[in-house]
């Protein structure tokens, strides 16, 4: 009979070929986090869990150690930076975004403005890459930073052409926003435009870029001061950035409908 070997932890005596069930659990706490929109308390994750809260804690503690969760004010947690670059890591070894970044690189180096690539993540409009300008812009707007979907060049662009479903519940009431006229402008400019809007002396542009099936993939948006930045939507600018989302949707295999 085959000899099956066995490993005791302080949580229970393990299999190890069917796994070891104190990283069992340490994944369902961190998939609670994938699910929420919020930091959690140690009662929170006890309760969707299941698990005594002394336990809960007792792997947060190693969690936040390790940098895959962090502790914030109040006794509340939230993913970490090393959840964040783990998950960088993974996007960035599929092909699509390969893609995307190299493309995001080439826009800056031909145009010297700063330039950053982003997706729909769990929380929004997500940044995967960012490039900076030759002549940066000091915002904080940086990789895995959220953009706001009305204030923001990047948000109209994931307004406009991503599904209704998936925005709603992110916008936030403005009195001065208007949504379909927004959606509207943006489609026929084929661009997301801000001047000002997120940040005073910064203007951007963005453009989206779909997939094979016609779904919205990514935005590539180009930000500068408001001073120097030529945001004009029929400016030389603007037509580099149609251009190379153009031609990123089409090496992601979309096809582009001529009439």
């Amino acid at each position: 009979m085959e000899n099956t070997k066995v490993v005791e932890t302080s949580d229970s005596i393990t299999d190890v070929r069917k796994g070891v069930q104190s990283v069992d659990r340490a994944f369902d706490i961190l998939q609670v986090f994938q699910h929420s929109e919020r930091p959690l308390s140690v009662k929170d994750i006890a309760h969707v869990t299941g698990m005594a809260s002394p336990q809960v804690h007792h792997y947060l503690v190693s969690l936040t150690r390790s940098g895959v969760i962090q502790q914030r004010s109040g006794g509340h947690y939230e993913l970490g930076e090393f959840a964040l670059h783990l998950g960088l890591c993974a996007l960035r070894r599929l092909e699509p975004v390969e893609l995307a970044v190299e493309a995001g690189r080439e826009f800056r180096d031909n145009t010297g403005e700063s330039t950053f690539i982003s997706l729909w993540g769990s929380h929004g409009a997500t940044i995967i890459r960012y490039f900076d300008g030759f002549n940066p812009v000091s915002v904080e707007v940086r990789t895995g930073f959220t953009m706001p979907l009305i204030e923001s060049a990047t948000g109209h662009v994931f307004l406009t052409w991503l599904d209704e479903k998936l925005t709603k519940d992110l916008i936030t009431p403005n009195s001065g926003f208007d949504l379909e006229e927004v959606k509207l402008a943006t489609k026929r400019a084929g661009l997301g435009h801000v001047h000002g809007d997120l940040l005073p002396r910064i203007s951007a542009l963005s453009a989206p870029v779909f997939d094979r099936d016609g779904q919205l993939a990514f935005s590539i948006t180009t930000l500068g001061w408001i001073d120097t930045f030529d945001d004009s939507l029929n400016g030389s600018l603007a037509n580099k950035l149609r251009d190379t989302s153009k031609k990123l949707s089409n090496a992601l295999g979309h096809q582009i409908e001529t009439r």
